[in-house]
C-alpha cells in the first residue's frame, strides 16, 4: 500500500517557511504573489487554524511544532525566505515587571546563540537555553527564539542561509527584534525593525507592528533594508480623514506628511456589503489597550485593534442628540460583527473559509494579508506591491468554489486539514499552543 507524500515546500525564486504561521495572512499574500516566483508552506500547531489554512489550500507542514522541525528537514529544505510571528504573551503586560523580565531573558538568551561558528558549539549553546526556556514559570517565552534558532542552523547545518527573513509581533516585543538586528549583522544580515501601523497600508483598522525585515548580504550589513512606504492617511484622534485621491488643500486638521496618500480606509469601506448604514462600535479592547476606558469609533473610521475577542465589540446605530454627541440607545444594538467582517477589518478576502468554533481568535492573531503584501513586495522584490495584486487579494475565492463541481469526486470533510496530524502525543513544551499563533 502507498502512502501519498507529506506536503513539501516546491522549488521557487522565492521560497517562504512560514513559522507559527496562524490562519494564513502572510501565506495568502504569498499566494497573490505567485507570479513573482513566491511559494510558502506554513508550520502551524493549532488544529482549527490548520483547517481553515486546509480550506483555503495553503501548504502546511505534517508536523506541527516548529520545535521538532528544522531548516534542514525535507518538507522545508528548499525554503530560502523565513518569515514567522512567534506567540507574545509572555510580552504582553507591557512595562509590568514580568513582561520586561520577559524580554531581557529572551534578549540574553539570544546572545548565547549568536557568534557560533560551527554546528556542533551552536547545538551545545541550544541545548542550555532549551533548558532554561523549558524550565521558566512561561515556557511560551522561548518561542521566540524559535526563529533565531533556524537562522542560525540554515547558515550552520544546511550550509545554505536564508535569503531573507521577516519577523512581526506586537510592538512589545521591538526590543527583541532590535537585538536580533545587531545579532542578525554579525551573521552577514544587513537587517532593520521599524514600527509599521497597518492602517497606513490600506487597512480598515489601527493596530501596530514590530516588523524585522533582514537580507543575506555579508559585504553590505550596515546598508538600508528597504521598508514599505505608507500609501494611506496615519489614523489620529481629531484629525479629518483626507478626501478621496488626496486631492486637498493643506489645513490645520491634517498631518504635514499626508500628501500624496489615500484616506484611511474605513470600516464603512470593508463591510459595506453587510452594513449599508452610518454605526459607531464601541470596543471590548478600549482605547490605548486599556477595558475600563472603552473606545468608540465611527463608521467613517478604521475599526479598533481587532483582536481575539472582536465578537465582544458592540454596533449601534449612529444616532446623535442636538450637541452633536453621540448616543447608544439599546434599541439601536446592531447585530454584532460576523467573522467574514471581522476578516475583512484584517483585510483577508470575504470568501475566506474560516473553519472551527475559535475563528474570532484565529481572526485576532493573524497579521493583515494586505499589509503582508506590502512587507514581502518591498523585503523580496524591492518594490511596492503590484495594483492588481490588491484586486486579486480582495476577489480571492478557495479553488474549490472556482472549479466545476464532478460527480465523480469525493473531497475531504470541510472541518479536515489537508496537513495531517503529528502523531506526537500531547501539547509540545517548545511549539505554539491552541489559539496563541499570533500571527
Amino acid at each position: 500500500m502507498t502512502h501519498p507524500s507529506p506536503p513539501s515546500l516546491p522549488p521557487a525564486k522565492f521560497g517562504i517557511v512560514d513559522l507559527f504561521a496562524g490562519p494564513g495572512g502572510l501565506d495568502i499574500a504569498a499566494m497573490i504573489m505567485k507570479d513573482e516566483g513566491v511559494e510558502s508552506i506554513g508550520v502551524e500547531w493549532d488544529d482549527a487554524t490548520r483547517a481553515t489554512r486546509a480550506a483555503a489550500g495553503l501548504l502546511t507542514t505534517d508536523v506541527k511544532d516548529v520545535a521538532a522541525l528544522g531548516p534542514c528537514d525535507p518538507s522545508v529544505v528548499e525554503a530560502t525566505v523565513l518569515t514567522g510571528g512567534p506567540p507574545c504573551q509572555s510580552f504582553s503586560v507591557a512595562g509590568s515587571r514580568k513582561g520586561h523580565q520577559a524580554l531581557e531573558d529572551v534578549k540574553r538568551l539570544a546572545t548565547r546563540l549568536a557568534g557560533h561558528k560551527n554546528a556542533a558549539s551552536f547545538d551545545v549553546a541550544w541545548k542550555e537555553v532549551k533548558a532554561e526556556t523549558d524550565a521558566m514559570s512561561d515556557d511560551r517565552t522561548g518561542f521566540v527564539l524559535q526563529p533565531l534558532r533556524w537562522i542560525m542552523e540554515a547558515k550552520l547545518k544546511r550550509r545554505r542561509p536564508y535569503e531573507v527573513i521577516v519577523l512581526e509581533q506586537v510592538p512589545t516585543v521591538l526590543p527583541v527584534w532590535d537585538h536580533f538586528v545587531e545579532i542578525l549583522r554579525e551573521a552577514g544580515y544587513a537587517a532593520e525593525a521599524r514600527i509599521l501601523h497597518t492602517e497606513d497600508f490600506g487597512v480598515p483598522q489601527t493596530r501596530r507592528r514590530a516588523v524585522l525585515i533582514a537580507q543575506f548580504d555579508e559585504e553590505n550589513v550596515d546598508r538600508e533594508v528597504p521598508f514599505p512606504k505608507r500609501t494611506h492617511q496615519r489614523y489620529r484622534k481629531g484629525v479629518e480623514r483626507l478626501p478621496a485621491m488626496a486631492e486637498h488643500d493643506k489645513g490645520t486638521l491634517f498631518d504635514d506628511d499626508d500628501d500624496d496618500v489615500e484616506p484611511w480606509v474605513s470600516m464603512g469601506d470593508a463591510l459595506g456589503a453587510t452594513r449599508s448604514s452610518e454605526f459607531v462600535m464601541v470596543s471590548n479592547y478600549g482605547s490605548g489597550g486599556d477595558p475600563k476606558n472603552r473606545g468608540r469609533r465611527e463608521s467613517w473610521e478604521p475599526a479598533p485593534t481587532v483582536t481575539g475577542k472582536v465578537r465582544r465589540n458592540r454596533l449601534y446605530q449612529l444616532r446623535r442628540d442636538s450637541s452633536g454627541e453621540i448616543v447608544i440607545r439599546l434599541e439601536d444594538e446592531l447585530d454584532r460583527l460576523s467573522a467574514q467582517e471581522a476578516g475583512l477589518l484584517q483585510s483577508f478576502p470575504a470568501a475566506y473559509p474560516w473553519r472551527s468554533t475559535d475563528v474570532a481568535q484565529q481572526i485576532g492573531n493573524a497579521i493583515p494579508p494586505r499589509l503582508s503584501l506590502h512587507i514581502l513586495s518591498m523585503a523580496l522584490l524591492h518594490e511596492p506591491p503590484q495594483e492588481k495584486w490588491y484586486t486579486l487579494l480582495k476577489e480571492w475565492r478557495p479553488q474549490e468554489e472556482l472549479q466545476p463541481p464532478v460527480a465523480a469526486r469525493r473531497s475531504a470533510p470541510p472541518q479536515a486539514s489537508t496537513a495531517a496530524s503529528s502523531s506526537a502525543p500531547g501539547r509540545p513544551r517548545t511549539g505554539a499552543p491552541a489559539k496563541s499563533s499570533a500571527k
